[in-house]
């Protein structure tokens, strides 16, 4: 266990007292005691002792808790810092700022659906793709392609339109290779699509704009039913 955690966890007058106890323990091992009876040299020696040990009584507290006090100032430091990075990660995930990094830009071309599209979309999310845009378009947890009644791709009231260019953040080594493995997704979509342009690049720096969908109403104001326990 930590030394300050030990020290946060005995009151002060506890150490106070388990100091009194070794000062007097002290005393009776070099023979003194406190009989009223002595001479009053003796009784004057014993009082300043006990004035001065009294003293280093008072210093030891003052010096734990200010001690206490530093600890505990550090670790309400340590939990808003925690605070503010889970704020961060939460941030990104719903795509609230913008972010940038290293990672793969996929650039497609052919006839495909809103399936093919999504099915993309979860096979580099399943790679390790932190973020991820498609057409420029930035991607959250809750973006689906759907077709609207035009028959027209779209994705968080988007429409996107071929060639599809996805851009995302994570390993570049990891995620190009989740995405060209053989018998994978897009070895699939080849040969569903025999016209099917596909080319992988890896990139060591990309910058993915803010969540911005059209028609859809953000889920900002919280949750109705599902609560924290």
């Amino acid at each position: 266990m930590a030394k300050h955690q030990i020290i946060s966890r005995i009151p002060l007058a506890t150490l106070a007292l388990l100091l009194g106890v070794a000062i007097l323990a002290q005393f009776r091992a070099q023979g003194r005691t406190l009989d009223v009876g002595s001479d009053r040299e003796a009784q004057a020696l014993l009082l300043s002792e006990l004035v001065e040990a009294s003293g280093r009584l008072r210093a030891e507290i003052e010096f734990l808790e200010s001690q206490l006090a530093v600890y505990q100032a550090n670790e309400r430091g340590v939990g808003l810092q925690g605070l503010v990075d889970e704020l961060n990660r939460v941030k990104v995930l719903n795509g609230l700022v913008e972010v940038s990094g290293p990672g793969v830009e996929l650039l497609i071309d052919g006839p495909l659906s809103a399936l093919d599209l999504q099915d993309l979309i979860n096979e580099l999310r399943n790679a390790g793709a932190e973020a991820m845009s498609l057409n420029g378009h930035r991607l959250v947890g809750s973006s689906v392609v759907t077709v609207d009644a035009k028959g027209q791709l779209v994705v968080d009231g988007h429409s996107v339109t071929r060639p599809y260019r996805f851009e995302a953040i994570g390993d570049p080594h990891t995620l190009e290779s989740a995405l060209l493995r053989p018998g994978g997704l897009l070895f699939l979509q080849r040969r569903s699509y025999s016209n099917l342009m596909v080319k992988t690049t890896q990139r060591s720096h990309l910058v993915l704009g803010i969540h911005r969908p059209q028609n859809a109403r953000r889920n900002a104001s919280g949750f109705r039913y599902a609560q924290p326990m």
